[in-house]
C-alpha cells in the first residue's frame, strides 16, 4: 500500500470531488482522521452553492444565508465514511433535509407562540401570511413529501439533476446501475407527481 502523504489546503482545494473522496478515504486507511476531515470539509465548502440552491426552495429568503451556513458547519463537523461521490452527495442531502426540519420545527414552535387574536390597539396589523406566501409553502410541502416517498437512489438523482442542475448523463456515469434514460424516467415522474399534487392540493405528495 502507498505511504498516504498529507496535502496541504492549497493543494486540496485545486482538487475535484471524485480526488477529494478518494484522498479522504485513503487518509482514514491511514490512521489519518484529521486528514480526511480536512479533506471532507474542502468539499462540503464546495457544494455550498447547490446546499444554499436546496435552502431557498424551502425557506424563506431572509433565513437562506444562515441556514446554509448551518448545514455547512453541520457537514464539516459530521463524519463521512463513504467512498464515492454519490455517498457524499446522498450524506450532504440528509444533512440538509435535517437542518431544514430543524428551521420549520423552530418556526412553528414560534409561531405557536403568538396570539392568534390581534391587537385591536395595534396599528399596521396585517394577515399572517400573504397568498403568495401561502402558495409558496404548499409548494415546498408537496415537494418533501414526493421526494418523502421515493427511495434513496431515486431522491439523489432527483436532487442531483432537478436541484443541482447537473446532467442526466452525469448522475448515470456515478449511480451504480443507472442508465441515462433511467435518469430522465425518474425525473420526469417526480415532475408529474409534484404537478398532479399541486392540482389536488395534496401538500402530503400523495
Amino acid at each position: 500500500m502507498p505511504r498516504f502523504e498529507r496535502k496541504p489546503d492549497h493543494e486540496l482545494d485545486r482538487l475535484d470531488d471524485e480526488a477529494l473522496v478518494a484522498y479522504a478515504r485513503a487518509a482514514r486507511e491511514a490512521g489519518d482522521p484529521a486528514a480526511a476531515a480536512r479533506a471532507i470539509a474542502v468539499l462540503v465548502y464546495g457544494h455550498w452553492r447547490n446546499v444554499e440552491r436546496r435552502v431557498r426552495m424551502k425557506i424563506p429568503r431572509e433565513h437562506v444565508e444562515d441556514v446554509t451556513a448551518d448545514i455547512v458547519a453541520s457537514a464539516t463537523h459530521s463524519a463521512f465514511g463513504g467512498r464515492s461521490v454519490v455517498e457524499f452527495r446522498a450524506w450532504l442531502a440528509t444533512i440538509t433535509r435535517r437542518r431544514i426540519a430543524d428551521y420549520h420545527r423552530r418556526a412553528k414552535k414560534t409561531l405557536a407562540t403568538v396570539p392568534l387574536v390581534s391587537d385591536p390597539d395595534e396599528a399596521g396589523a396585517r394577515d399572517p401570511a400573504a397568498a403568495s406566501e401561502d402558495a409558496l409553502v404548499e409548494t415546498r410541502d408537496v415537494v418533501e413529501g414526493v421526494l418523502a416517498r421515493l427511495s434513496e437512489a431515486h431522491r439523489t438523482v432527483v436532487e442531483t439533476v432537478v436541484f443541482e442542475g447537473h446532467t442526466a448523463s452525469q448522475v448515470a456515469q456515478e449511480v451504480p446501475g443507472m442508465r441515462e434514460d433511467n435518469v430522465h424516467q425518474i425525473v420526469s415522474r417526480f415532475r408529474r407527481a409534484v404537478r398532479r399534487a399541486l392540482e389536488d392540493g395534496d401538500t402530503q405528495g400523495g
